[in-house]
């Protein structure tokens, strides 16, 4: 259950407060029109996160890292042009002062570009989330075992709190705004905007870098550091959203608003009454997302215990060069997991598993020590035989190893003969992508 709450909220929680305020800023800046546009935006981002799930996760159409880092570029590209576009119409779109047609081409303009930004958001943190409830069942005991129900809550429960703060921002920013705090909205909503965009400059680093399509030394170390410190941008969105939080209470004790008959003082107050309560929600889903950081995961470990690394018979060509990496079938039949390492000719240290499906059948499963949802993070064999993914906790079907979807290793070609599994090494440099230098 923790595992999927830890998951989607390091996955959603993030870009979940950022479209809280990005739709809040647009909705009472912009009219019918921008509102309109900013949804689209929305329905756009969760439909292309979806595509990009299914086409990575089921039909392999294009590599995964690839079609990640695609996102990661468009959404570095839609922000500076929404920095270019609030220089140039910021003034107008914000008081609505000037020529009523140009404060109309502000308004769609960065609406627009916004839209298109959330989209891009959506498309990045998304594609693991609608993965997840493909995973519930991964053990093939059904839709009613207490496992499936416990993971179940816990994903429900993270999509709740990322919901939750999505709104608490959002009513935030807008009682913000109806009671004169429109530059400290503003200067929240670039805030968070550019926090975003630093973190997914370092995401799409963190992919380029390794595989030296940009060569520098201090874009990696930095990558890795954003990626180590993953949740301080979290922590950090909570304490800006916090400093608005904080404005709203004290206001609502100092403020003298004027007003003519009881029933529009009573108004009044209950916009301040719909600030604090979001504050307060606000500040609970923050204690949430700091649980979810430290003691869940803490809760959340298991002891993994993994197999040796062993080294494969590596056979050669003529002219020195590998040919094949060889496992005999006796070292692999006991029905437990077995990880091989091989280093290809590039330097990358590449891994792949094999595991007896079912005793007495001579069915192996053969993948990388890898998937495309988790990375090169692995598997372990539990308590129980069952292997596992070392960062999402799910629990393998081994009768599905060797085939693509899901959690499962990605698959490579080998061949059984003479008491031997044979896997050609061009087959692990052809993967090595998925393993880091």
């Amino acid at each position: 259950m923790l595992t999927y709450l830890i998951n989607v909220t390091d996955d959603m929680l993030f870009v979940s407060l950022v479209l809280g305020v990005i739709l809040a800023v647009i909705d009472t800046r912009s009219g019918k029109v921008g509102k309109i546009i900013m949804r689209s935006g929305l329905a756009v981002g969760f439909i292309i996160a979806a595509v990009r799930s299914y086409i990575t996760n089921t039909r392999r159409l294009v590599g995964g890292w690839k079609v990640g880092t695609y996102g990661y570029g468009a959404a570095l590209v839609l922000f500076v042009l929404l920095v270019i576009a609030l220089i140039v119409f910021g003034k107008k779109f914000f008081t609505q002062n000037g020529n009523p047609k140009w404060v109309k081409v502000s308004g769609i303009v960065i609406s627009t570009v916004t839209a298109l930004l959330s989209a891009a958001y959506l498309y990045c943190a998304m594609p693991n989330v609608y993965v997840y409830p493909f995973k519930f069942d991964a053990g093939g005991n059904g839709v009613l075992s207490t496992d499936y129900l416990f993971r179940l809550g816990g994903y429900l429960a993270g999509i709740i709190v990322c919901l939750v703060s999505a709104v608490a921002a959002y009513q935030l920013i807008s009682v913000a705004v109806r009671k004169g705090s429109r530059k400290l909205s503003v200067i929240v909503f670039c805030l968070l905007n550019t926090m975003l965009a630093v973190y997914g400059f370092a995401k799409l680093m963190l992919v380029l870098t390794p595989r030296k399509i940009v060569d520098s030394v201090v874009l990696f170390h930095f990558a890795s550091v954003s990626n180590n410190l993953a949740h301080w941008y979290t922590f950090a969105a909570f304490a800006i959203l916090a400093v608005i939080g904080v404005v709203i209470w004290v206001r609502s004790y100092t403020s003298k608003e004027p007003y003519s008959t009881n029933a529009q003082h009573r108004k009044q107050r209950s916009v301040w009454r719909t600030g604090k309560r979001y504050s307060v929600t606000l500040l609970c889903c923050f204690v949430v997302a700091v649980l979810c950081a430290t003691l869940f995961v803490e809760l959340n470990k298991e002891v993994i215990r993994e197999a040796p690394t062993e080294e494969p018979v590596i056979t050669q060509n003529t002219d020195g060069t590998d040919k094949e990496l060889r496992v005999p079938l006796e070292t692999v039949s006991d029905g437990h997991l077995h990880r091989f390492g091989y280093t290809t000719p590039d330097g990358y240290p590449t891994r792949f598993i094999v595991v007896l499906k079912q005793e007495n059948t001579g069915n192996y499963g053969i993948g990388l020590d890898a998937c495309e949802i988790c990375g090169e993070a692995g598997y372990y064999e539990n308590k129980d035989g069952q292997v596992v993914c070392k960062k999402c906790g799910v629990v393998m079907n081994k009768t599905t190893i060797g085939m693509k979807g899901g959690c499962n290793p990605i698959i490579i070609d080998y061949d059984i003969a003479d008491g031997e599994i044979i896997i050609p090494a061009q087959e692990m440099v052809n993967n090595q992508s998925h393993f880091k230098k």
